[in-house]
Order: structure tokens, then sequence, then C-alpha cells
């Protein structure tokens, strides 16, 4: 397997077959015609193909952008697994406190607690991909794509904020209440990590590199 073709079959990884095949033909031909221009003026095989791969991009990112333009529902899909995941990961650790400062009781979570958190987080997880997206569109720097330093920077920063209140009266905050203080990162960062997972299940196949490195013939 030539070093272009290895390179392609990582772009169009899991895309459905006939548009893989479709996309694969024009593809080829756009790079190999680009090689060649760059020999022609005088770069070696080896040369040209890094350069060319090297001008295209990188073929996981390129992965995921062909994998979100074809598939605009993995976003909606993403979002609804996350605020599920969110919410879930805030009981849990909800259930875990009350248990741990009063194991005597019989510790439940209340359904209008649930079906409550529920939405709050689907409240602010919307606003917060809102903004994003509209951050992302608006504004075209390689920094605003990073998740973790657009949604859990700010929670840490107001988890600090809160911290003051703690610190100030940490009489106010027996049997595990000060963990409300820090609800927002806490949640933000089991946010992104149900982003992350559902990215690394659906979005970010890696398959096994082919070490087979030829040049084009």
């Amino acid at each position: 397997m030539n070093e272009l073709e290895r390179y392609l079959q990582q772009i169009l990884a899991d895309l459905p077959q006939v548009e893989r095949e479709e996309m694969h033909e024009e593809l080829y031909a756009h790079l190999v015609e680009h090689m060649n221009d760059l020999m022609s003026n005088g770069y070696s095989e080896k040369e040209a193909a890094h350069l060319v791969i090297q001008s295209f991009g990188n073929e996981q990112s390129l992965n995921q952008e062909l994998k979100r333009a074809m598939f605009p529902w993995l976003k909606i899909a993403r979002f609804v697994w996350s605020v599920f995941f969110v919410t879930a990961f805030l009981c849990l650790v909800s259930y875990f406190s009350m248990e741990f400062y009063h194991p005597e009781f019989a510790n439940t979570l209340p359904v209008e607690s649930v079906v409550g958190g529920f939405f709050i987080v689907l409240f602010v997880a919307g606003a917060a991909e809102a903004i994003y997206e509209g951050l992302n569109q608006q504004f075209n720097l390689k920094w605003l794509r990073n998740t973790w330093l657009l949604f859990f920077v700010p929670a840490l920063i107001v988890g600090a904020i809160q911290s003051r209140s703690l610190i100030n009266h940490p009489d106010q905050y027996p049997d595990g209440l000060w963990l409300d203080l820090f609800a927002i990162p806490i949640g933000a960062f089991a946010y992104l990590l149900a982003r992350q997972i559902f990215t690394l299940l659906f979005l970010n196949k890696k398959r096994p590199k082919d070490k087979r490195r030829t040049l084009i013939r």
C-alpha cells in the first residue's frame, strides 16, 4: 500500500461504501496531480508524497469533519448522550455522598430531583454548546476548538469563586453540602468526558496502520 493510499484510507475510514468509493477516486486523482506537479519541480517521489499529505491536512481531523458533514445527527446524538451521562454522573455523586455521610439511612434520590437535574443540565449544556458553535463560526482560531479550554476553564473559575464561601463559612456546608458549590466544575468535567467517550466510539475509530510504505509507481 503506497503512502497516499494509506492516507486516504484513514481519511475515508468508516464512511458509507458508495460515498467512500466516489470520494476516494476524486481525492486520489487530486493528490496524484499535486504530487506530479511537485515532482516536475525537482522533488523526489517520497518528498512529493510527504509534502502533499502535509498540505492536505491531518487525516484524523479530516475524517471527523467528513463524518460530521455526512452525519449531522451525530452531533445531536452526542449532545443527548452527554446530557444523560452528566445527569447520571451527578446523581451517583449525590448518592455516594449521602451514603458516606449517612449510611444509616435508606438513601434514595427522588424522581422529581433527577428529572429536574436533567433539565438543568440540558439547559446549561445547550447554552454552552450554542456559544461554542457560535464562536467557532465567527472566529477561525484553532484554540477555540478546544472544548476543554472553553468549557472546563470557566467552570473551574466558577468553582474557585464558590470555594470562597466554603472557606469563609464552613459551618454552613455540613454532611457533603459543600459538593453543591462545585456542581458546575464537576458537571463540566462529566460533560467533556461524555463528549470524549462518544467521539472515541463513533467519530475517531483508528485503524491499524499499514507498516508497508512504498512509493507511487
